[in-house]
């Protein structure tokens, strides 16, 4: 067969291994093209009565009871606030964690405070104790020196 001829067949790996010619799946094709021309007038013929219907509606203003779907509204508003504030909080468990972790950190400064005060007036106390063991020693050098003269 000459490859140029309308006739030739040709493999279509989507049809599995059946031979189609070349006018069988141009057919097959237009046919499928027919039937969404089909299904898209129809598509259209349908969008345009729906338009039509709403276009009715909005000239009518039908009244549509809403108040119950505000008050759903409202109610899962409520929540979502309810829920974002819970998550914002910070649990107890954490809370009582800083406040322990707080005191220890003050606790730890305060006796650190108290040691270097108990360190400073100890040093103080012996430098008093020295200074009056040598007055009294230099009271009693007096007192001998005044004795033996």
């Amino acid at each position: 067969m000459h490859p140029d001829s309308n006739t030739t067949k040709r493999r279509n790996r989507f049809a599995g291994k059946e031979d189609i010619s070349r006018e069988t799946a141009d057919n097959i094709l237009t046919a499928q093209i027919d039937q969404l021309r089909k299904i898209s007038r129809s598509n259209d013929e349908t969008a345009s009565k729906i338009r039509e219907s709403v276009e009715i509606l909005y000239e009518k203003r039908i009244p549509i009871d809403t108040e119950k779907f505000e008050q759903l509204n409202r109610y899962f508003i409520g929540e979502m606030e309810r829920k974002l504030q819970k998550v914002k909080r910070p649990s107890k468990g954490l809370i009582w964690y800083i406040v322990m972790w707080a005191i220890t950190l003050i606790s730890a400064f305060l006796a650190g405070y108290f040691i270097q005060e108990r360190r400073e007036w100890k040093e103080k106390a012996i430098y008093w104790f020295q200074q009056y063991e040598e007055a009294e020693k230099l009271q009693k050098n007096i007192n001998e020196l005044k004795n033996s003269k």
